[in-house]
């Protein structure tokens, strides 16, 4: 087998091998929760097979793109391009709001910073700030990796994640917060 495509040129092998490492951080995952945003192949693209990435042109067909590049990162793509449609189809069932001792920064503000609890498993932090005329929000979901560390070294890692700042709660807002080490199970 060519060392290019280890596991042959049937794609669903290699969304299988991604799917795998998809279930390290999102273990409640099931492969069909993916499937219809999988838009990619292989094929072959003059003398040599090619990972292929599909993309819908505005009249509706499809067109395929190669992409010159070596299993492990068309495996790493697959991957990290779904982490959105996983945390999507897992609803928030329980919020715990954290207190932040730093809520502005010029004149946006710190709106909320929530720890969220979901349906099928697995946590996040969301967070949204604003002024009188614009705002946003970020989620970030938590990889379940980080909950079989200790406390402390769990805390490192959320910090990496979600780094304090003018918008974000640092470490002892975390440590101060009444029942949150309770809440992540802990």
């Amino acid at each position: 087998m060519n060392k290019k495509f280890p596991y042959g040129y049937d794609v669903n092998a290699y969304i299988d091998k991604a799917f795998e490492q998809m279930r390290e951080d999102f273990p409640w995952a099931t492969r069909d929760m993916i499937a219809e945003h999988t838009n990619y192949g292989i094929e072959k693209v003059g003398d040599d097979y090619q990972y292929v990435s599909y993309h819908t042109k505005y009249d509706g067909t499809l067109e395929a793109r190669p992409n010159d590049i070596d299993s492990e990162e068309f495996i790493r793509r697959l991957s990290s391009g779904h982490d959105w449609e996983l945390e999507s189809t897992n609803p928030v069932k329980e919020t715990m709001d954290v207190p932040a001792s730093c809520r502005c920064s010029g004149d946006w503000f710190l709106e909320v910073y929530r720890i969220q609890k979901h349906e099928l498993g697995g946590f996040s932090a969301h967070v949204q700030a604003g002024n009188r005329s614009a705002g946003g929000s970020r989620t970030f979901f938590i990889p379940a990796s980080y909950f079989k560390l200790p406390w402390e070294v769990f805390l490192d890692k959320y910090l990496e994640l979600v780094p304090p700042g003018s918008f974000y709660v640092d470490r002892d807002d975390l440590e101060n917060a009444v029942g949150l080490k309770e809440f992540l199970g802990f």
